[in-house]
């Protein structure tokens, strides 16, 4: 039997919170954008088998998209891949594989034989006399692996690549031509639970480091702050990010404000509460509601702090010269607020949000491609997937 070699990529990025799905191919020398699907992960079932409630959200987010003769790209969490940046020996290329794994016995907290070993050159470095070889490497347990597989093989998909999520970041920078000669840029993915950060110097990998915080850590301020659930956390928090970071006031506060017009003045005479005839004149007064930006303030410190870490490491232990650029993506990042805080605490002028449908010249049919219109920012790791997918087709 004859198989046709795929015409198309996938890249689909899983998340516990929402799974993305991009559709790409190849347009001569540049790369088109066919189609996108989006799909949010439901909690409640989530908590009960996670494996399904993401089975099933892969199912949705594909239903719009070809899936026949496509190879299909998935990732796995950074922040469970151990990723280094060893430099060895300059060596013919067929003792190179020996060396790595002796290099990796000593980078690896696991025994070699409970983890999938990858590794690719990046770059030829001179130091003083000698030519180092600088090597991308990558470790993920083999269990880790199995519970990714185990998702796709549920929702009847076969993965035929497994990247990271942070490397589909400069994947899909470089898809999008937003890497330049003689600049380094971090690129930075907010999650729902973790954030990635992958500093790219020169258009070449450079480091990876992810942090535990995520937009999560938002909508878990702004629910204990208004005494409501998650859900309504959450969509405050988009209503927020989609109005540019203006609030309108909240439905509490303006019943509040007509309640308090209508009322009389109250007296220290009136009754306390428990006195009889309390109820008829006096009524309590309505608790103040505080701005959704004070609210994410601490939390949005925790962030930045965490980043600033990164970025005192990379460029004062790594000896690596200072950012130039930051890009940002995930779905919290169009709020000004945290693109003015990470700018303004980093130092950094040029601060911009990644959006791959302006980026991308070649784009399907509108409607084919809307999810990635509206949520631009949500789809880097999609597109990056799909992008290291087409580029092998």
């Amino acid at each position: 039997m004859l198989f046709s070699k795929p015409k198309r990529a996938i890249g689909i990025d899983i998340g516990s919170h929402s799974v993305k799905s991009v559709q790409m191919s190849r347009s001569g020398s540049r790369m088109r954008l066919d189609a996108a699907g989006y799909a949010l992960v439901d909690r409640n079932q989530f908590n009960l088998d996670p494996v399904a409630a993401q089975a099933a959200a892969v199912r949705e987010s594909l239903s719009s998209l070809v899936e026949t003769q496509s190879l299909v790209v998935t990732a796995l969490p950074g922040q469970s891949v151990v990723i280094r940046y060893p430099r060895l020996a300059n060596m013919p290329e067929d003792e190179l594989q020996e060396a790595i794994e002796r290099e990796a016995g000593q980078h690896i907290p696991y025994d070699l034989s409970e983890v999938f070993l990858d590794w690719t050159l990046l770059d030829t470095v001179a130091q003083t006399d000698d030519k180092l070889l600088k090597i991308l490497l990558l470790a993920a347990k083999h269990e880790l692996i199995d519970a990714r597989l185990q998702v796709t093989q549920s929702a009847e998909v076969t993965t035929a690549i497994m990247s990271v999520d942070a490397l589909a970041l400069a994947d899909a920078a470089e898809a999008c031509d937003g890497l330049n000669a003689g600049e380094t840029v971090a690129l930075i993915n907010i999650g729902y639970s973790s954030v990635s950060i992958h500093f790219v110097k020169d258009g070449v990998s450079n480091f990876i480091r992810d942090v535990s915080w995520g937009g999560r850590d938002l909508i878990q301020a702004i629910s204990r702050a208004r005494r409501c659930e998650m859900e309504e956390a959450e969509r405050m928090l988009l209503a927020f990010a989609a109005d540019g970071g203006n609030e309108a006031a909240p439905e509490s506060e303006q019943q509040s404000e007509e309640s308090e017009s209508a009322m009389p003045t109250s007296s220290l005479l009136d009754p306390l509460e428990d006195e009889p005839g309390a109820g008829e004149t006096a009524k309590p007064a309505p608790a103040s509601v505080k701005p959704l930006e004070e609210i994410m303030s601490n939390s949005l410190a925790k962030l930045v702090s965490e980043i600033r870490r990164s970025f005192d490491y990379y460029e004062h232990e790594l000896y690596e010269s200072p950012v130039n650029r930051l890009v940002l993506s995930g779905g919290v990042t169009s709020i000004p607020l945290l693109q003015n805080t990470l700018g303004e605490e980093l130092g950094i002028k040029d601060v911009e949000v990644a959006n791959p449908a302006e980026s991308l010249l070649q784009l399907g049919d509108r409607r084919a491609v809307k999810p990635v219109v509206e949520r631009p920012a949500q789809f880097v790791v999609a597109v990056g997937l799909a992008a290291r997918g087409a580029a092998v087709l």
